[in-house]
């Protein structure tokens, strides 16, 4: 038995000789999973401190934020929630003001230090950030809820998304389908546009597009314009209609694609319905008889991804005044980068292919 303890010991000494040296010298035996940044981060084409969380320490001050100020010891000198006053000064007790506007809570610190030396025995200061006026983010777009949200916590763009409710989905014959578009979305941080590559980051899980925010960015899920067709004029009600294969123009018309629909029957021109096709590229201008189409006489028309379809006044006499019509009928009801980019480009310029051959 004495034999065998001895060798137990003798085995058990150059295993923990060595470990004790590394402790000493800073270097751990084995590497710490959770100070290793992820394989995805590793690989990712946006420098490593994009994946650092947003810290408030290093965070230069601006008028409106908030800090606590007190001296270490002293209860008297709490001073919570002080703002940093329209002239970009810091008022704190009987000091005059210190310059608190763009510089950092610890550079505030050792100013008020400096001052209070001739008040108290080696003072300690400390300037806690507690509230900046500024700390948020916005996210716009095809969300389930845009808007400005408070940057309190280290947020990343996946978990941003999540805050505003996740992205936004259509409805079409009682199915949800897509009415977002990855691709074109973005996010602006101050003059910047951060290349992510938002459909590797919500459709893959791709954590290595997953960086962290920062105050002020902007996020943008932009609306899959090219899968939505828009109803408008005198109808029940002007709608935007995801679109998908095999969509007609009396489906969209009758509401048989959303529950809803129908034209107004005492002022619709049904023999002059319009259909406004490519408007942001080559527009042009389709004429169909509705009336036709439902009474057997022609053949219901097949719609393609992003056009607008009018039904007009029956006063209505000249297409080009039809056509300024449905465009400034699309700015304000569907009220979208879309909608302003055909009211800037097109609206005055008469730039318009009409076509009279029947759209099959």
């Amino acid at each position: 038995m004495r034999y065998k303890l001895l060798v137990a010991a003798t085995l058990l000494l150059p295993l923990t000789e060595p470990v004790q040296a590394q402790t000493e010298t800073g270097i751990t035996g084995a590497p710490d999973p959770q100070n290793q940044p992820p394989a995805s981060q590793e690989r990712s084409k946006f420098p490593p401190e994009y994946f650092v969380p947003h810290g408030l320490e290093n965070r230069r001050l601006q008028v409106g934020d908030e800090v606590e100020v007190s001296v270490f010891g002293n209860r008297d000198t709490v001073a919570d929630n002080l703002p940093i006053a329209p002239d970009g000064k810091l008022y704190y007790m009987f000091l005059p003001g210190i310059q608190a506007e763009g510089r950092t809570a610890t550079e505030i610190a050792d100013e008020i230090t400096s001052k209070l030396t001739n008040i108290f025995n080696n003072p300690e200061v400390s300037v806690i950030p507690k509230r900046f006026i500024s700390n948020h983010f916005s996210i716009l777009g095809k969300v389930a809820n845009s808007g400005v949200y408070p940057l309190d916590t280290p947020t990343t763009v996946r978990q941003a998304i999540a805050k505003a409710g996740g992205i936004a989905s259509g409805r079409y014959h009682d199915s949800t389908i897509q009415i977002h578009n990855y691709q074109d979305s973005w996010l602006l941080r101050g003059q910047e546009k951060i290349p992510i590559n938002f459909t590797s980051l919500m459709n893959n899980n791709d954590f290595s597009e997953d960086i962290y925010l920062r105050p002020g960015d902007v996020i943008y899920i932009a609306s899959s314009l090219d899968r939505e067709v828009y109803l408008m004029g005198e109808v029940n009600q002007q709608q935007a209609q995801p679109f998908t294969a095999g969509m007609t123009l009396v489906q969209l018309i009758s509401g048989l694609s959303s529950g809803s629909g129908g034209y107004i029957e005492d002022r619709a021109d049904i023999k002059r319905v319009v259909i406004l096709r490519d408007a942001m590229n080559d527009p042009k201008v389709f004429k169909i008889n509705l009336e036709d189409i439902l009474h057997g006489r022609g053949h219901d028309v097949f719609l393609e991804a992003g056009d607008i379809v009018y039904v007009p006044e029956k006063s209505f006499l000249f297409t080009r005044n039809l056509v300024k019509d449905m465009i400034s009928t699309m700015v304000s009801t569907f009220a979208s980068e879309f909608a302003s980019d055909l009211n800037r480009k097109y609206l005055f310029e008469g730039k318009y292919i009409e076509s009279r051959t029947r759209v099959q």
